[in-house]
């Protein structure tokens, strides 16, 4: 391919994807504090030091503006030029630490950087820097890509559900409410969808007396593809999941149960976006 794909560590993509494409990927920065030592991923840690008793709240930043330059010299020495893919500029200021990246490149070199906000998060931006590799591939130029790029972005769709509400009190990035409300509404055995609409983070709809995050996303998809599907539209899904592969997995097989749907990868969320709804939390992405 001519154009090379980037993206910040928000985007969710399998390592064997992001290999074979040569994906640019901008980490953020993770402090596990008391965490460091604890077995296991993210999740894992986060669920001993609460066995323990470990009081101690990670902290992530976004990537830098050094970090982005560094991605962009390096991928354009490889490509002709590319499209940096980040987390929705309403969640975070990952989309600005990128722009302004590109203007530090030799004047030569901006015009061949393309940022793009993708007013979304995990598994639905990962669906949108899939899209580019599958136009570049196709040889269409940038100003094409951008084109059809804006169009996949409208209709990259995502849904999420969190196994336990403490979690969302614990991040600190939610109002006091917030969370008081959601442990409420656990309570009345209420679990609330929540979806990326214009960039944020909404309320879609709740669910009561659900038997799994699985069963309960897969109705939400069902009825929103379900026009779709019966006019012969494929249905390209992400899913990812903060340590809880067996729902990610029954998921799956439920979403490939239905006609026209296509399942593109199951990875675990990362953890600035994970780590602020908790393990076994999980989350569902498509586009048409």
């Amino acid at each position: 391919m001519k154009i090379g794909p980037i993206s910040d560590e928000a985007f969710d993509l399998p390592e064997e994807i992001i290999e074979k494409y040569k994906i640019g990927v901008a980490r953020f920065k993770i402090d596990l504090q008391e965490l460091k030592n604890l077995p296991g991923n993210i999740y894992q840690k986060t669920r001993e030091a609460e066995r323990r008793g470990i009081e101690s709240v990670v902290k992530t930043s976004q990537p830098s503006i050094n970090d982005f330059l560094s991605i962009f010299k390096e991928k354009l020495n490889e490509f002709e030029e590319v499209f940096c893919v980040t987390i929705s500029s309403k969640l975070s200021g990952t989309y600005n630490a990128a722009v302004q990246a590109k203007k530090f490149l030799q004047k030569e070199f901006q015009d061949k950087v393309h940022v793009i906000d993708s007013l979304n998060g995990s598994a639905g931006q990962g669906l949108v820097v899939l899209k580019i590799i599958e136009l570049a591939k196709r040889n269409l130029n940038s100003q094409e890509i951008n084109n059809k790029i804006k169009e996949s972005i409208e209709k990259t769709k995502l849904l999420g559900m969190y196994h336990d509400p403490k979690w969302l009190k614990a991040s600190g990035r939610f109002p006091r409410f917030v969370p008081a409300i959601m442990e409420k509404a656990e309570k009345m055995s209420i679990n609330p969808v929540f979806k990326m609409e214009n960039g944020k983070l909404s309320v879609a709809g709740v669910k009561r007396n659900i038997i799994d995050l699985s069963s309960a996303l897969f109705e939400e998809f069902d009825k929103a593809t379900k026009k779709a599907r019966r006019e012969g539209k494929k249905i390209i899904v992400g899913i990812t999941h903060a340590d809880d592969i067996s729902q990610a997995t029954k998921l799956k097989e439920m979403i490939l149960s239905l006609k026209n749907t296509e399942v593109a990868f199951i990875n675990l969320t990362c953890f600035p976006i994970g780590g602020h709804i908790g393990p076994n939390s999980l989350i569902l992405s498509w586009q048409e």
